[in-house]
Parts: structure tokens; C-alpha cells; sequence
């Protein structure tokens, strides 16, 4: 387990300590004993873990091994809330108690983040990576409940606490530009906070890969992935299709109102026949987001009365200028489907890792 203490050096100097699998909390006794400076205070005045500063002295001094070490007061000028701000990428790169946070693989960790953090904006805000480089918001070093900044540490010990990683997380707020962050926090963790922990054997995890993709499997590996709808007959109404990255044809699940398709398979199609010629309808504008909605009712109206089906043609546009009605072309078509089978939800397997590493491992 990793581990940050703060206390004061043999030198005077107040320091950050952090010690990744060595130390007084490298172990589950360690762990409880740290943390009984607040769970045995019967008056609930206290928070956090302590050790006592002979401890600290000897974890500073690499009696228990290897830690890294940063002098705190340097630290606290370098931002003007430190402790409070996320980082961004560049920022996170070069912080000294982010790097000791994460560990020798700091940088690959870093790229990574950085890297999904792009494909996030590029996915869900329309980022163009010709537009410019993007430096985004994605990681904030965080505080004790016990705030080193705001606390002395009582005379005789030192802080300690368990390190955690947060969720990612979208933050909104000027200081992070126009778009929300795609962001996490690393720091202290507190007694009553919320975890999920795994552990890796030691030699055992030789690089950070990236994990699999949930709908590339289900697009990819859609024949092992079908399951029984018991129905014998599909749901009547207009169908929407969609083309697999294997060209097979699927009608979607249905969406409610005048929304953006759902793009998740539902129904294999066994036939098809096209019916008269693309057609355009128009709808509303959803500007800015850059999301095209439209209500199903509004392609039926162009459509031959012939078609049970339809695929949009090309991309949307607006009929007037941005911020104008927005228009598309559809096609028509009369299809005959499977309705006895369908794969399963995207959200399931998910869910369902062991599923995603077998199928992982087929390709």
C-alpha cells in the first residue's frame, strides 16, 4: 500500500514523506494503528491517522526503504490555493507531490490520462486536434481532512494516511477554461472515505495497457454476444438502422422523443430493400451542443408510406448559418429482421470484465 506522512525533518524543516509499499502502513496492523488517533478518540475531535515522529524520523532517515521526499513550505507557495486547484497536464507533470503521489510511473499514468482526456473532448465537445494543442485540466493533488496547510501537527507526530485515487469527474469553473475537466484526485485518505481496492503481486504487472472498450467488443464480437428476446415478431413503428464495422446490418434500439440516436444495436436485419430516393427532413437546432437530435416523427413525414426502416445519409447541417434549423438526407427502406435474438447491452458487458478480457483475447 502506499502511504504520505508530514511531519518535521531531524533538520527542522517541515516535509511530505511518501513511501510506496514500505514503511509503519505498509501493513494491515500498521494501517489500523495509524488511524486509531481518530477511531478510539471518544470525543470525535480528531481526524486522520499520526505516527509518532521517532517513526518519521526513521522512515526519513530509509530505515524501512526507499521514499520520496518534498519540503512542504516550498511546496504551499507554488500555487495560490495548494492542495485546492486540479492541475493540468503540463502542470501535473512537473509537481513534485503529484509525482511522489504516483510513483515511478508517474509520466506513463500522466500520458494516459492526458491521452483520454482528449479523446473525451474530441468525443463529447467537438474538439478538432487541428484547431491547436490542448493542454487539459486532469488531475488535483489533493488535502488531508487534517489540512496540512491549515493544521500544526501535534507535538510528538507526524500525519499519516493511506494514499487513494478518486473517480473521474467533470468540474466546471473558470479557472479550467470553457470546457468542464476530465478529471481525477489523488491525496490523503480519510477514515470514513469510500474505496475500492485491488492488489498487483509484486513483478507481476509489466506495463499500463489500456482496458477494453465495452462497445468495440460489441460491435467486433457481436455473434458470441447474442442472447434469446423471446419474442417472435418485432415491435411495430419506424426502425432505425445501423452498419456494423463488418457491414451487417442492425435496426437500433428505439429512442423516445427528439433525441440523438442511441447507435446500439438491437435487431439483426436478414433483407433489405431500399425504397424511392434519399430524402431530406428538417429539425430543430441543438447549437451549441454539437449533437444532432431530431424526432422520429419528423423522418417519417418524408417518407414513402412503403419504408418500415430508414439511415440517415451524410452528415447534418444547418439550413441558415450556425445556430439555424438543422437538416439531414434519409433513406428509405423495407427490411425484415430476426426478432428471437439480439446481443446484449453495452452497459452489461461492461460489467462484466471477465467477458470483455476473454473476448479481448480472441482478437
Amino acid at each position: 500500500m502506499s502511504a504520505e506522512y508530514v511531519g518535521m525533518s531531524k533538520g527542522g524543516i517541515k516535509i511530505l514523506l511518501v513511501a510506496h509499499g514500505v514503511g509503519p502502513m505498509a501493513t494491515e496492523r500498521g494501517v489500523v494503528d495509524a488511524y486509531k488517533w481518530q477511531t478510539s478518540d471518544k470525543t470525535r475531535g480528531r481526524e486522520g491517522g499520526r505516527i509518532t515522529i521517532d517513526e518519521f524520523h526513521k522512515l526519513e532517515s530509509g530505515h524501512y526503504g526507499p521514499v520520496e521526499v518534498v519540503e512542504l513550505e516550498t511546496y504551499l507557495r507554488r500555487y495560490q490555493y495548494p492542495f485546492l486547484s486540479i492541475l493540468s497536464a503540463v502542470e501535473a507533470f512537473v509537481d513534485p507531490v503529484l509525482r511522489a503521489r504516483l510513483g515511478p510511473r508517474a509520466s506513463e499514468y500522466l500520458t494516459e490520462h492526458a491521452r483520454l482526456a482528449i479523446e473525451f473532448y474530441k468525443k463529447h465537445h467537438a474538439y478538432d486536434p487541428s484547431s491547436g494543442p490542448m493542454n487539459p485540466y486532469i488531475i488535483q493533488p489533493g488535502d488531508a481532512s487534517c489540512s496540512y496547510v491549515y493544521q500544526e501537527v501535534e507535538e510528538g507526530f507526524a500525519f499519516a494516511h493511506l494514499l487513494s485515487i478518486g473517480a473521474i469527474s467533470q468540474v466546471q469553473g473558470n479557472d479550467y477554461g470553457r470546457l468542464p475537466t476530465w478529471s481525477c484526485d489523488i491525496g490523503p485518505h480519510g477514515w470514513g472515505d469510500g474505496t475500492r481496492m485491488f492488489g498487483v503481486r509484486e513483478g507481476d504487472a509489466g506495463e499500463i495497457r489500456k482496458g477494453p472498450d465495452a462497445r468495440k467488443l460489441l460491435l467486433k464480437h457481436w455473434r458470441e454476444l447474442m442472447e434469446p428476446t423471446g419474442l417472435d415478431q418485432a415491435p411495430g413503428g419506424l426502425m432505425v438502422l445501423m452498419q456494423l464495422p463488418d457491414e451487417t446490418w442492425f435496426t437500433q434500439v428505439p429512442k423516445k422523443g427528439a433525441r440523438a440516436d442511441t447507435y446500439e444495436p438491437e435487431f439483426l436485419v436478414k433483407s433489405m430493400q431500399q425504397v424511392g430516393e434519399a430524402v431530406r427532413f428538417y429539425t430543430d437546432s441543438n447549437y451549441p451542443v454539437p449533437i444532432f437530435r431530431y424526432d422520429r416523427k419528423e423522418v417519417e413525414a418524408v417518407l414513402p408510406k412503403s419504408a418500415n426502416a430508414y439511415a440517415l445519409v451524410g452528415e447534418p447541417d444547418f439550413t441558415n448559418g450556425v445556430g439555424s434549423r438543422e437538416t439531414c438526407l434519409v433513406q428509405g427502406y423495407r427490411v425484415e429482421v430476426d426478432p428471437t435474438h439480439r446481443p446484449i447491452k453495452e452497459k452489461v458487458l461492461e460489467n462484466d470484465y471477465d467477458r470483455m478480457m476473454q473476448l479481448l483475447n480472441v482478437e
